[in-house]
């Protein structure tokens, strides 16, 4: 019992975000109670993002034991219950330019959340293999809106048999919004100066 007391005493406090809509109205948006037996390493706010429209928000709580990344996010909209989203532990979040999608990405995954927290994932296509590679990895490092798309942009390793590092590449794809349908995959060798690779748009024909 005095260890249950203990535990309950040194727990830290839940996060929380404060988010005023357009519309004037407050909403508390309040995170995860503990932090699966990592009492040193407490849930944290990462990021709250508010929809174009400002009559949406995403708050991204996220804990962080050693070599171990965890998060989850919580849709808020006024007058609405708070959505924790399914599929949400990302590292990086954006709105869509009409307010409608939440997109986020985690390791090597896309997802696209409407309003009522449906979802939508795809996943980046992978570098092409080589006579030699018989193995990729690939993460994503940059989420970004053009002429209405979504560009992913994602740092590629190709290893061979014995698990050496043949080369390096990056590859950008392009997808449609909301459907998160590709439309078009660009990959070129990584350099120093050479981070990501084009977000090709797609061509239209006559």
């Amino acid at each position: 019992m005095l260890a249950l007391l203990l535990a309950a005493v040194t727990l830290p406090p839940p996060p929380a975000a404060v988010i005023v809509f357009k519309s004037g109205e407050r909403v508390t948006v309040t995170g995860p109670a503990d932090s699966a037996g990592h009492p040193d390493f407490p849930w944290l706010v990462q990021d709250t993002l508010v929809s174009p429209r400002g009559d949406a928000a995403a708050v991204r709580f996220c804990y962080e034991p050693p070599g171990f990344r965890f998060c989850e996010v919580h849709l808020a909209r006024p007058g609405l219950p708070t959505i924790t989203l399914k599929n949400s532990s990302v590292l990086r979040l954006l709105w869509s330019a009409d307010g409608r999608s939440l997109i986020g990405a985690g390791t090597n995954t896309v997802r696209r959340w409407n309003l009522s927290g449906g979802v939508r994932v795809a996943t980046p296509a992978p570098p092409l293999i080589e006579p030699g590679v018989t193995q990729s990895v690939s993460v994503i490092t940059r989420l970004w809106l053009d002429r209405g798309n979504l560009c992913v942009a994602a740092q590629d390793q190709l290893f061979d048999m014995q698990g050496q590092q043949k080369r390096r590449t990056v590859t950008t794809t392009r997808y449609a919004l909301p459907t998160l349908k590709g439309l078009t995959t660009t990959s070129s060798p990584a350099s120093a100066g050479r981070e990501e690779a084009q977000c090709m748009r797609v061509r239209r024909s006559d």
